[in-house]
């Protein structure tokens, strides 16, 4: 399975977060690099990156 059809998967998927503190995204090697981090309100990210957001809308 392809990256884009993995995250293909969840696309539709309009429930807010509420179970996590924070989500920490990182590389994977050995000894990983913090690429971001992610709050309910805020984000830092690496540069190089990008981070997109998308509202939670009624149904």
């Amino acid at each position: 399975m392809k990256n884009y059809e993995r995250f293909k998967q969840i696309e539709g998927n309009n429930e807010p977060m509420s179970d996590w503190q924070r989500i920490t995204i990182e590389t994977d090697e050995k000894n990983p690099k913090i690429v971001a981090q992610v709050t309910s309100n805020n984000f830092e990210i690496a540069n190089g990156y990008r981070v997109r957001l998308k509202p939670v809308y009624d149904d």
